[in-house]
């Protein structure tokens, strides 16, 4: 099941020669691992070209595609008994509600508040899939977390 959520809140910036994600976050006045955790084309933080997009999140955040895990081997391939069953890559235990797993610029501890779900996460696990522009909610159930399916939803990132 889809459900399509976006608002255009974002601006998009063009990169110029002599760009980088530092002073494009510096000139938009936002965090840099914000910038770069809502950019799916930006696969290393040192290299991007002149000509390449760049979403810049605003006061409503960003768009980031959406999906839901389970502590289960069906997301995790970790049995119920397994040591590391149920724990995330921060060493927090899991929780519906509060566990989101965030691309790698985005350290362990940072918020993201999704308005739509009227939820505030936080940044406490990692996955092979969970690239730039890409978060996963931590689901108890797996039925919950595949009835969420994929969506397209506003995120906003709290870093500080």
């Amino acid at each position: 099941m889809l459900f399509a959520g976006t608002a255009a809140a974002e601006q998009h910036h063009e990169v110029q020669p002599g760009d980088n994600v530092y002073r494009i976050a510096q000139n938009y006045q936002i965090d840099v691992n914000a910038l770069i955790a809502a950019n799916p084309s930006i696969s290393d933080s040192s290299y991007i070209e002149a000509g390449q997009t760049i979403t810049i999140p605003d006061e409503n955040g960003a768009s980031f595609t959406v999906t839901a895990y389970t502590a289960g081997p069906e997301s995790t391939g970790k049995e119920p008994g397994d040591p590391a069953y149920g724990i995330t890559a921060s060493g927090e235990e899991v929780e519906e509600g509060r566990t989101i797993a965030c691309p790698q610029p985005l350290p362990f501890g940072t918020k993201v508040h999704i308005p739509e779900l009227d939820e505030t996460y936080v940044c406490e696990d990692r996955g092979s899939a969970i690239t730039n522009g890409h978060l996963d909610i931590y689901k108890e159930d797996l039925g919950d977390a595949l009835e969420f399916g994929v969506q397209e939803l506003q995120a906003k990132v709290w870093t500080y």
